[in-house]
């Protein structure tokens, strides 16, 4: 399985490119040599009209002169328009056309005291995009980078296929576009005298789009992941970059930009597997049936059954795996029939449903229905959310050695020089009970741990059950406390309504039973989330495991704990079992901390090229949908 491994990518900020072009190069402009093609022109044009005598004249009284013109000067206005026309059929037509870069007349238009409003939903992307805009015209030496004195420049034509192109990385278009601003541009453009203040204005706006739109493809768009219950932590201190400042002022050719953007997007191998796998779902898009819709109420359709629905899932299954399901032949008749689920189909589930977390048996239940009433668009979204979600993560995440938690494939791996090591099932907070999305390490092993029972379980569960058999627990190795002295709960009132939890504590000693199993790997988080084994191994045998109380269930805890102490002097797997089965708890310090990533990706193309889906059991896709295309209704199946 790709264990999202990401390679490093810096832009030096200090580079001789940089220093030596940024003054010797008017970033407005293609070229620095304007000013001799101008005078080429003019003089092909002043040949053409008066001959070279005359024209020679004039080219002299021109240059005479031209230290006391202005922009505004009528007469310059005159031979700018004469000039643009005699340079119709030349390859510096645009240059001649946009012109030299302006002067952003920095008392007119103050950076520092601007306020930005490019992004309502979120006032820190303004901040960031404020302050980035800033540092950029003060390397570019307060000069205009997209309009040019008589139109915009190459450059904002690279900026505008960019933000075209934006789907590519799952964003929305609309979110970087400035309204009318093509009605902006050819009034500014046409109105007699220039309005050079007005044209630096819109300058800076499409910088600041620029700069909003950077900032989504590095840091990602939606800021706030996480809600109530459903924890989300995100780690943003490491993203406050602003290599999109130095690339875009490093950038003086405007063939070059997009290149030099294309690099800011996350180096992670995933990335760019789901990169293209949006491509290919964005395809499906337009070619799929509006109307291929399946009913969900059929009931289970086992190999060789009739349904009239097995045409529909024939074709959307063709749709998806581009390959043609050809109906199946009745052995009596001899004609096609279409309404059998015949055994090539039959094949062909199993592997939609392997790729869905499904259990592949070939059955079509309801959840192999709503997987497969997912539209192509639906699922283009979803994977340009976890796109998203891998943009949301620290650059110098991944070292050499990790665990990663993926908590809707049930999964853990061990990552060791970047490369997986082992993998293991685990079970995962139930949805009312979900588990954290959030980075830190373990420490520290417990063998043969005690387990102190949190309030909430005590509030929910505990009491409640004591209530109709006050001697359950007794039978379960559990010592209790009230006000920090030993009770028999059996003879403790469990009746009363208005009983405060909090004046209990409940200790599960030791053993077989222990709700934490025989070994508990520790974190030191405030949220007391941990890794842990379990005494119900039979559990790890469902398809669907979000079943905890939050914490994270190894299915295979010896052999991880047998990892984690392999460098440690006197442990191997015989010491491991036996502390595992002491019965009297035993702590050990590792010597390094290994760093734990608990994600949650609904969307990822494994080893063999295959695009995996996965339900969104805690409705994080939902969520996070709507803030990533906050235009689209939300389909009653997304996420699933």
């Amino acid at each position: 399985m790709d264990p999202f491994c990401r390679h490093k990518c810096s832009v030096n900020p200090h580079s001789t490119q940089f220093t030596a072009d940024k003054k010797s190069n008017e970033v407005g402009t293609v070229f620095s040599n304007l000013e001799v093609i101008r005078t080429t022109m003019r003089n092909k044009m002043y040949k053409k009209v008066y001959g070279f005598g005359v024209s020679a004249l004039c080219v002299s009284i021109f240059f005479s002169c031209s230290k006391n013109i202005t922009p505004v000067d009528t007469a310059k206005n005159k031979v700018q328009q004469e000039t643009i026309a005699a340079a119709d059929s030349l390859e510096t037509e645009k240059v001649v056309r946009a012109g030299r870069s302006l002067s952003i007349d920095t008392l007119q238009h103050p950076l520092d005291s601007r306020k930005t409003e490019v992004w309502k939903r979120d006032a820190d992307y303004n901040l960031k995009v404020h302050d980035k805009v800033v540092r950029f015209y003060a390397l570019n030496d307060y000069r205009t980078k997209w309009l040019g004195e008589y139109a915009p420049n190459s450059f904002y034509q690279k900026f505008t296929e960019l933000v075209a192109n934006s789907v590519s990385y799952g964003l929305v278009p609309e979110d970087y576009t400035i309204t009318g601003i093509e009605e902006k541009l050819n009034d500014l453009y046409t109105k007699q005298p220039l309005d050079t203040a007005a044209i630096t204005a819109l300058d800076i706006q499409i910088s600041e789009r620029f700069f909003l739109l950077t900032t989504h493809m590095m840091d990602g768009k939606i800021r706030y992941p996480g809600n109530g219950a459903a924890i989300w932590i995100r780690d943003t201190k490491q993203n406050d970059r602003t290599s999109d400042v130095f690339a875009l002022a490093e950038t003086i050719e405007p063939e070059q930009l997009t290149a030099s953007i294309t690099k800011l997007q996350p180096a992670y191998e995933q990335y760019q597997k789901l990169q293209k796998a949006l491509e290919h779902y964005r395809t499906l898009e337009k070619s799929e049936p509006v109307a291929l819709t399946l009913n969900t109420s059929v009931g289970k359709i086992k190999p060789e059954d009739k349904n009239l629905i097995i045409p529909l899932i024939r074709r959307k299954l063709a749709l998806t795996d581009l390959k043609v399901y050809a109906m199946p032949v009745d052995s009596v008749s001899g004609k096609m029939d279409s309404l059998r689920y015949d055994a090539e189909l039959v094949s062909a589930i199993k592997w939609f449903q392997f790729r869905h977390g499904l259990e592949p048996d070939g059955i079509i239940g309801e959840k192999t229905l709503k997987f497969l009433n997912q539209t192509f668009k639906e699922k283009a979204n979803i994977i340009a959310l976890n796109m998203e979600r891998l943009r949301w993560l620290p650059k110098d995440k991944y070292n050499d050695n990790y665990i990663m938690v993926n908590i809707p494939e049930y999964k853990l791996r061990m990552i060791e020089n970047q490369k997986e090591v082992f993998n293991m099932r685990v079970i995962v907070g139930a949805p009312g009970k979900p588990t954290p999305v959030f980075n830190d390490a373990v420490n520290h092993i417990i063998f043969s741990p005690t387990w102190t029972v949190p309030t909430s379980i005590i509030k929910e569960e505990i009491i409640p059950r004591l209530r109709k058999d006050s001697s359950y627990y007794t039978q379960k190795n559990y010592a209790f406390f009230k006000n920090e002295e030993t009770i028999d709960p059996a003879v403790e009132s469990w009746k009363d309504e208005e009983i405060n939890p909090y004046k209990y504590r409940i200790v599960q000693q030791p053993g077989p039973d222990n709700s934490l199993g025989l070994v508990k790997f520790g974190m030191p988080n405030k949220m007391n989330i941990y890794l842990h084994d379990t005494p119900n191994h039979s559990l790890f045998n469902k398809t669907y495991r979000a079943l905890s109380h939050g914490c994270v269930r190894l299915d295979e805890p010896a052999l991880f704990a047998e990892y984690l102490l392999r460098d440690q002097k006197g442990w191997n797997k015989a010491t491991v079992q036996n502390a595992m089965k002491a019965g009297t708890p035993t702590t050990i310090h590792l010597r390094k901390r290994y760093p734990v990533h608990i994600e949650y990706h609904t969307a990822w193309v494994d080893e063999n090229g295959l695009i995996n889906f996965r339900e969104d059991i805690y409705g994080h896709d939902r969520r996070q949908l709507e803030q990533l295309y906050p235009t689209d209704k939300a389909s009653a199946v997304a996420g699933i």
